[in-house]
């Protein structure tokens, strides 16, 4: 199945109001109910990566100071609930420089149809935290970014220096 096969699938998901689902395997529900119980952070932090996952991908890149935003646990606490989930394979990671994409193991969760499992398209959706930027982002977040304007199919590119056609005065009525 090539790419744009799955981008189509995904399409027609969002056209059948499946495309906010997350489906779980039944057979995990008892391993869900442990880790609700035994280790509530890891749950939490999963609940989580499951919220904000790529739809194809299972992925999410999150740093741990966003995880401590979002579950107001000190730093120890979310390294040892991350640890916790590689541990029992509910999630593999894999470093990006200093960043870190975590995958929510793709037989305990996903959200496409189940013949998208088996494809490695890896992208992923980031979180950043305000708290994590430069003092002056929240200023520069404020200035517009360049415009690159946009070529609709109907439209006709111009070059500078092309000299155009006269109008066609055949259609104007003068009389």
């Amino acid at each position: 199945m090539r790419l744009a096969d799955i981008m189509k699938e995904d399409n027609e998901s969002v056209e059948n109001g499946n495309y906010n689902f997350v489906q779980i395997q039944k057979g995990y529900m008892r391993q869900w109910r442990g880790l609700i119980k035994e280790k509530p952070l890891a749950a939490e932090i999963m609940f989580y990566f499951m919220e904000v996952m790529g739809r194809t991908t299972n992925a999410v890149v999150c740093s741990y100071q966003t995880l401590q935003e979002v579950t107001n646990y000190s730093r120890p606490s979310v390294a040892r609930a991350i640890k916790h989930l590689k541990d029992e394979r509910w999630i593999d990671s894999v470093k990006i420089g200093s960043a870190t994409a975590y995958a929510v193991n793709e037989k305990v969760a996903w959200q496409a149809g189940r013949n998208q499992r088996k494809y490695a398209i890896f992208s992923a959706t980031v979180v950043a935290a305000e708290s994590e930027q430069e003092s002056s982002y929240s200023e520069i977040s404020t200035k517009p970014l360049k415009n690159i304007p946009f070529v609709g199919g109907n439209e006709r590119v111009l070059v500078a220096n092309e000299k155009l056609p006269p109008p066609d005065q055949n259609e104007l009525d003068l009389d």
